[in-house]
């Protein structure tokens, strides 16, 4: 670290700061003894001339520490925030310990400013919100996946961890407050995933920070902060089904794998579309072109079957699992690292799993990933739609068979979560009086299986393309970023001499009708359906919806007004 030499005497008192005082305002001791005198210590400490580059973000410390930093917890990583799974599960951190350890190098590395934004940001009521801002996350970070990620699979200690690094006894499972970002989130609720099943810090920061590695930080749209969006969102949506709901439909591992999932969705994303891949025949088109994962291996039949493949989770299973070139791609590389040939001890999330709890895990994340092809959208509405309808009229047929079940019967359509959440039940009394599997209860219950297992492929689905569904300055955001990532793929397309993509010829490209049209077709649809499984979203989310359709078609009335009109393409209005 190269600081501006004034004097010796002015290098001494910034060690001095820097290496005794500081630390020793964060000791819980230090407050006790000084009072009101430690705070203003701590502003004498933040006003001194050295301070502020010394712990700027570009050169709070050097490269060479950052990376010994990190291959120091990589191999020894953060102490173990409670007992998981395995042992008795406590909440408790070790009193007076140096909070740091218990957060990745990454966040130990901010200044003390960006760290307490951070801390608000990624607090649990800010990270259960919709209007959550991940452009402000990025502009204080560049590992805003890694820290989103770690927030989420690793609360509530992560926060309490982030707000004790700053001096903050708060409770984990208290929201923090503070902050500008909206109306209070009263419905928020933990997960506890530590309580449930064995999770280890260190392995899953390890893995988001080796994840976010991949993806490509030139890609104006499919870039690390798009996986980090899409993580918070579907949060958010997972907390709209509300608790009462969700332990009764999901259980913790579901949950935890539909989070690591979205964080990988889109690794390695090159920046141009599945129909670029098959029209230039690039080495994805080639590797990723089949369901079949023996009939797409290239080097040999290996001897045993597919159904051997996929429980045994090989690295053929992992490698080629389905006709979508990038989907397949984005979940092959994120499960070669969890469970094939890139496989590290320091980032092995499934440490400690059993196996069959690996191999549910591994095929929620891959029907998921797989699910946010695009092409594949409206057989997805379709299905889901299709399920809805059947569970609800098969629920009415319960009812009428059952008159003493009152929880399902009634005159006003039964919500969709409170019918997967009851049918449990059903099923119950239904195994205990032995009846048999044509019955209405029998079927219902098959359906509300196949229900359950696409309202979490929809979901995912549904926060991939959630931009034009957020608040208007998040959503005009990300549909310049997708416009620029398309305009690029579309002029590379036309130097190779390849057909141009669908939104991606600039020369054509109108932005206001091309979003208009996404909007109407393709975001109303989804989250009118999405609504009417998970009413909160029709409250909560689409007005918001409105709001950026009604931008896009003042834009456009604007542009024609002007002369401009929607007979002009992007390139004729530059």
């Amino acid at each position: 670290m190269t600081l501006h030499r004034t004097s010796n005497h002015g290098i001494m008192s910034l060690n001095l700061y820097l290496k005794v005082i500081i630390p020793a305002l964060f000791r819980k001791t230090t407050w006790m003894l000084f009072g009101i005198c430690a705070p203003r210590l701590l502003l004498a400490a933040l006003a001194h001339p050295g301070f502020s580059k010394a712990f700027s973000q570009e050169n709070c410390v050097n490269s060479k520490r950052i990376n010994l930093s990190i291959d120091n917890f990589k191999n020894e990583g953060v102490r173990p925030l409670f007992n998981s799974r395995l042992g008795d599960p406590t909440t408790e951190f070790i009193e007076d310990s140096d909070f740091n350890q218990y957060c990745p190098p990454e966040w130990n590395a901010l200044t003390t400013e960006a760290k307490a934004k951070l801390a608000n940001l990624l607090s649990w009521e800010n990270l259960s919100k919709w209007e959550f801002n991940i452009v402000e996350v990025a502009d204080l970070t560049r590992d805003p996946l890694l820290l989103v990620g770690w927030a989420l699979l690793c609360e509530p200690m992560a926060q309490e961890a982030m707000e004790r690094t700053l001096g903050v006894k708060g409770d984990a499972n208290a929201d923090f407050e503070g902050g500008d970002m909206g109306s209070r989130n009263t419905n928020a609720y933990h997960y506890h995933f530590h309580e449930h099943i064995k999770i280890n810090p260190r392995t899953i920061c390890n893995f988001l920070r080796e994840v976010e590695r991949r993806y490509k930080p030139e890609n104006p749209y499919h870039n690390n902060i798009h996986a980090a969006d899409v993580t918070q969102s579907i949060h958010y949506l997972i907390q709209l089904m509300d608790e009462q709901y969700l332990s009764r439909i999901y259980d913790p591992i579901t949950i935890f794998s539909l989070l690591l999932a979205a964080t990988f969705h889109d690794v390695g994303h090159p920046g141009t579309n599945n129909l670029f891949q098959q029209n230039a025949m690039t080495q994805l088109a080639i590797e990723y072109n089949d369901v079949s994962i023996l009939e797409n291996m290239h080097s040999g039949h290996p001897g045993t079957n597919n159904l051997f493949q996929q429980n045994a989770m090989t690295q053929l299973a992992i490698e080629y699992n389905d006709v979508s070139i990038l989907e397949n791609m984005h979940s092959a590389v994120g499960h070669s690292l969890l469970l094939g040939k890139e496989k590290r001890d320091e980032w092995d999330i499934f440490e400690g799993w059993m196996h069959d709890e690996k191999v549910r895990a591994r095929k929620i994340m891959t029907t998921s990933i797989l699910a946010t092809d695009m092409s594949n959208h409206f057989a997805l509405v379709e299905e889901l739609d299709s399920l809805v309808g059947q569970v609800r009229t098969l629920a009415t047929d319960v009812a009428e068979e059952d008159n003493t079940d009152t929880e399902i019967r009634g005159n006003a359509p039964q919500p969709i979560l409170s019918i997967l959440a009851q049918t449990i039940d059903v099923t119950n009394e239904l195994q205990a009086n032995g009846n048999g599997g044509d019955s209405s209860q029998s079927k219902l219950e098959q359906k509300r299986k196949q229900l359950a297992d696409v309202i979490i492929k929809f979901l995912l689905h549904a926060a991939d393309i959630s931009n034009s569904a957020k608040t208007e300055d998040l959503a005009l955001y990300w549909g310049g970023n997708v416009i620029s990532e398309f305009l690029a793929q579309g002029d590379k397309e036309k130097e190779m001499g390849l057909p141009i993509s669908p939104l991606c010829d600039r020369d054509i490209l109108k932005r206001e009708e091309s979003q208009i049209n996404f909007i109407k077709f393709m975001i109303q649809p989804t989250f009118g359906l999405l609504g009417d499984i998970i009413p909160r979203v029709k409250d909560e989310l689409m007005p918001a919806v409105d709001i950026t359709l009604e931008y896009w078609k003042q834009e456009q009335l604007r542009l024609q007004t002007a002369g401009i009109g929607e007979n002009k393409s992007i390139i004729e209005r530059e």
